[in-house]
């Protein structure tokens, strides 16, 4: 829906006579406000990334003057922090998660949520430093073991940061008062004085004075017991609104992100090449910007296959590309320059302000290459991939009959001539005969 959607806009904005960044910029949902469906937005930081990449790309000044064969263009977009609603629908916590701390001032966090190489496990252990006043790599992080960690939903919806890092953070909170409490008495200072940063507890009125963390912990677990919690998250009642169907789409917080793509169309060959793609992302806070630049740069990655080349081709029912030896993707050879703006709004819910930066990022960048193609040679992709052959057929070289054309897609649904009725036929038609055939 975001490539139609984007698309779109900027069709709009070509009627209206407007610059497409301008056009997005006046039809932005504001912070701390409802749409018109009843999502509830928190943070909002898309008008930030617009202007950001409208200075490093010079978007308006070049749009429409790099000459025919070169093009640049833009697309925005929002993505969820999780899912406001679980699967399956209860009232318990979505993500736990349970902090031990042993005698030498060891942290283990346990939590189910899976690393799968997107950097959660860092994400967690940052979190739990921060709130503890400890160093990440004083953290050990024991995630995907249903034996020994509380329930999480799982690493979907690009979830784990907001919601699990909410469960770290409430677990480790708990764990802090513990400590806060023996080393005030240590001390001699009020509780409501004290601070907790790189290993030690002090004063703030006198940093000089303070009591080690692990030297801590020793007296906290003397007082008081094995120094253990639990925490957990559950998405706040109220995000979403109570009509039918308004399960989909609440969050706890979007993130929002765009990203401009500069190409290059051969117009004998038909190869379109994106030259390069800038993309601005609103994390609400950085907690590890190497890992948010690294998340962004995959997903600009992902995004770019699935608009040059990637494709679900099927036949008589049988997928024609069943393997990574027929389904191409993009190499590191193939990627274009990526650059990446790290945009920080700061979420009041997010764990430190923390919001999603994992699948987000993919959203704006298939439109983005679409309408620079656009701005290229002047056609409208209305389907993907874009490949050389359908670049052809739009320039008109691809039968000699030099017929040119000024959209690319699906029949029946171009134009004002068109009936929406005909193409929804013809594909309950297709999708009937495919099944047919595999029943027979």
């Amino acid at each position: 829906p975001r490539y139609g959607f984007e698309c779109q806009l900027d069709k709009i904005a070509e009627d209206l006579g407007l610059d497409p960044l301008e056009y997005r910029k006046r039809i932005l949902q504001p912070a701390n406000s409802r749409t018109v469906n009843d999502l509830r937005i928190t943070s909002m930081g898309l008008g930030e990334c617009l202007d950001a990449l409208g200075r490093a790309t010079r978007f308006s000044d070049r749009r429409g003057q790099l000459g025919r064969g070169k093009g640049i263009g833009i697309a925005g977009s929002a993505y969820i922090s999780g899912a406001g609603l679980p699967i399956y629908w209860n009232e318990m916590p979505h993500s736990g998660a349970e902090i031990r701390i042993d005698r030498g001032g060891g942290v283990t966090v346990m939590c189910g949520t899976a690393e799968i190489g997107q950097g959660s496990d860092n994400v967690l252990a940052s979190v739990a430093a921060e709130t503890l006043g400890i160093m990440p790599s004083d953290v050990h992080v024991v995630s995907g073991d249903t034996s020994l960690a509380p329930v999480d939903l799982g690493s979907y919806s690009s979830r784990v940061t907001f919601m699990a890092g909410n469960a770290v953070k409430d677990a480790a909170t708990k764990l802090r008062s513990r400590l806060l409490a023996v080393a005030a008495e240590r001390l001699e200072v009020p509780a409501d004085r004290l601070l907790s940063a790189y290993g030690r507890i002090y004063d703030r009125a006198d940093p000089e004075k303070f009591l080690p963390f692990a030297d801590a912990a020793v007296l906290a677990e003397s007082k008081d017991g094995p120094l253990v919690a639990a925490g957990s998250y559950t998405p706040p009642k109220g995000i979403g609104g109570t009509f039918k169907g308004a399960g989909v789409g609440p969050t706890p917080a979007y993130s929002y992100q765009a990203a401009v793509a500069e190409v290059s169309v051969d117009l004998e060959t038909g190869t379109v090449t994106v030259d390069k793609i800038t993309t601005a992302h609103d994390c609400g806070r950085a907690l590890n910007p190497a890992n948010v630049e690294g998340q962004v740069e995959g997903a600009a990655y992902m995004g770019y296959g699935e608009i040059i080349g990637e494709e679900q081709v099927f036949r008589g029912g049988l997928h024609k590309k069943p393997s990574l030896l027929d389904y191409k993707i993009p190499t590191s050879l193939d990627t274009p320059a990526l650059e990446v703006i790290v945009v920080e709004s700061v979420d009041a819910e997010g764990p430190f302000g923390a919001k999603e930066a994992g699948e987000g990022p993919l959203n704006p960048v298939i439109p983005a290459i679409a309408n620079a193609v656009y701005d290229a040679i002047r056609v409208r992709f209305d389907e993907t991939p874009i490949t050389a052959e359908k670049v052809l057929d739009a320039l008109g070289k691809r039968d000699n009959r030099g017929i040119a054309k000024s959209r690319i897609g699906p029949e029946g649904l171009g134009d004002g001539k068109a009936d929406p009725k005909r193409a929804l036929r013809r594909l309950g038609a297709s999708t009937d005969a495919r099944e047919r055939k595999r029943t027979s």
